[in-house]
């Protein structure tokens, strides 16, 4: 059943594991998948603020620049009106570092002397956004706007240099998240700001970093994983219709940082599956125990049943069909012990009958030559007189010879087959205990016969008989069951035995008595001495078939014999009631 219960606990435990397991799995699965998508949107969502942030400053700045430079060209020469468009212009943009009005050739008409390697884009219609460069380790970027008259004569050039301080302003007060960073990329590759730190190292990142790779040659938004970072991106040119600032805006974070709760719903989940395996192999132990513990006590009752040993106890107890299974094999217990004793009781007939057949065929050997001991006493008697010595003795033998016949004679009646006409119901020995006798004279004979018995075996016999009405059973037989319980008394071990007789209640029947003061019959024992072939005594010295004897003549009879403890506790008492006559 250890096994049993084990492969019950697996089953159980499967049974809570498995399902767990899968949607731990797919929680895990999902948890990580709904995660990615977060960051990545959360990313994106952030970058097209900053972008939008960012990209509105560098347009605003750029169309205020395009009008001064629109107002300048419809009145080149008014010397007053280009100062007070310079200080309106660098009011009105707080990023200009630097401000230069240019002929179209490039000569410096007025403002701040223009930067070296700016191209004033004089071949070109239109102006553009330069890339950044860094000055005394500050990233500026220069904007190059024509000035054209109204039929679209080139005027000037107007070269505005815009400090890119404030890119690092606006990403620098962006909430991110745990080591998590912003990066400004030029067109070159070269970072204008990040979010890390004041000012980044003017090295282009181009061929270097393949996110900045990706970010400049793309012209929409994306995502890209890689190195333990996950990345969003975008081209800051996306966000304009007319000619664009090919710069881009990147967001960075740890793996680790930003799938921080996928890592935890994965914890928690296995946490959750180790628990619900605990509470399985607990709840798995105990419905395992509950199921296996009746099918082990049936185990050992089934195997108690074929030992043939007693299965006396509680019945098995078990839930549904086990308890069923249960009362049923109590049931076939009981059958199974009521056909044992069945057997065991045709068993003992039969053993009765073999020795009913031996009793009679011994009995009609022995009867021959007791008829001769029987005939010789007689024959010595008639030789002597009254008062001779022998005499007395060879009335003794006459007499037990005569008895002894008697008894030979009712066993072989009892084993002759009755005849059809004789009903089956009544004994065959009933010619044996057929007659009356007197008790009192019955008792002093039992006295004379195991008196020398008695003298060997150290015991003394107490009679207390009065004179007493007739009773309903032959002389002889009363005497075969006096003798039998003095006898067995006497093997016993008593030193006290009395044989007393009163009238039962009502005077009908007469109450015999044999006392003695012997170990006594143990309770257990009581309901079997009765049983033919039954004894306590050693094989040599008992064959069991006294008391039952004993029995047998007082129920033909119409008596009773029982056994129990005498009146002060100390060795045993038969009682035998006998009808009177």
């Amino acid at each position: 059943m250890r096994g049993l219960r084990w492969r019950v606990l697996l089953v159980l435990s499967l049974a809570a594991v498995v399902p767990t397991v899968i949607v731990g799995v797919l929680a895990i699965l999902r948890a990580r998948h709904d995660v990615q998508d977060e960051v990545q949107r959360g990313a994106l969502a952030h970058i097209r603020a900053l972008g939008a942030a960012l990209d509105g400053t560098l347009q605003d700045s750029r169309r205020t620049v395009e009008l001064a430079a629109a107002t300048w060209a419809d009145a080149p020469d008014d010397v007053r009106a280009r100062q007070l468009l310079q200080r309106r212009l660098r009011r009105e943009v707080p990023i200009v570092k630097s401000l230069s009005l240019l002929s179209p050739d490039g000569a410096l008409i007025d403002g701040d002397p223009v930067p070296a390697g700016v191209d004033i884009g004089s071949h070109s219609f239109g102006g553009y956004i330069g890339d950044a460069v860094f000055v005394d380790e500050r990233p500026l970027v220069h904007l190059v706007v024509q000035a054209r008259s109204r039929t679209g004569e080139l005027i000037g050039v107007v070269v505005a240099s815009l400090d890119l301080g404030f890119v690092h302003d606006v990403i620098a007060a962006a909430r991110l998240g745990p080591g998590a960073r912003v990066l400004v990329v030029d067109g070159a590759g070269v970072p204008v700001a990040t979010s890390d730190m004041a000012w980044p190292s003017p090295t282009s990142l181009a061929g270097k970093d393949p996110v900045v790779d990706r970010a400049l040659a793309s012209t929409v938004e994306g995502t890209l994983s890689g190195n333990g970072m996950v990345s969003a991106y975008r081209n800051l040119s996306s966000y304009q219709s007319l000619r664009g600032v090919r710069w881009a805006i990147i967001h960075q974070q740890p793996e680790d940082q930003a799938y921080a709760l996928a890592r935890t719903t994965t914890r928690d989940t296995l946490i959750i599956g180790i628990v619900a395996l605990a509470l399985a192999l607990a709840f798995g132990a105990y419905f395992a125990t509950r199921l296996t513990r009746p099918l082990s006590d049936l185990a050992r009752r089934a195997d108690a049943i074929a030992a043939g040993q007693s299965t006396e106890g509680p019945p098995v107890r078990g839930p549904g069909e086990i308890g069923e299974l249960g009362n049923a094999i109590d049931e076939m217990a009981k059958r199974i012990a009521e056909r044992a004793e069945l057997a065991a009781a045709l068993a003992r007939g039969d053993r009765l009958a073999s020795v009913g057949v031996m009793s009679a065929q011994v009995a009609h050997e022995i009867n021959n030559p007791l008829t001769t001991v029987l005939g010789y006493a007689k024959l010595l008697l008639e030789d002597k007189p009254d008062g001779h010595p022998d005499r007395n003795g060879l009335e003794l033998i006459a007499e037990e010879a005569e008895r002894m016949k008697k008894i030979i004679g009712g066993l072989l009646e009892y084993a002759r087959a009755p005849r059809q006409s004789e009903p089956a119901t009544v004994p065959a020995t009933g010619s044996i205990a057929i007659g009356s006798s007197e008790p009192a004279a019955v008792v002093r004979h039992v006295a004379a016969l195991v008196a020398p018995q008695l003298r060997k075996a150290k015991a003394s016999l107490v009679v207390e008989v009065p004179d007493q009405r007739a009773v309903s059973i032959e002389a002889h037989a009363l005497q075969q069951v006096l003798v039998n319980l003095v006898q067995n008394a006497a093997q016993a071990g008593a030193t006290r035995i009395a044989i007393a007789t009163k009238p039962a209640p009502g005077a009908i029947a007469t109450i015999i008595t044999v006392t003695d003061d012997g170990p006594g019959i143990p309770a257990a024992d009581r309901a079997r001495v009765f049983d033919p072939f039954f004894t306590t005594k050693a094989a040599e010295t008992g064959t069991g078939l006294g008391l039952a004897v004993c029995k047998h003549l007082v129920a033909v009879a119409g008596g009773t014999i029982e056994v129990g403890e005498a009146a002060d506790s100390h060795g045993a008492e038969f009682r035998v009631t006998i009808p009177v006559a």
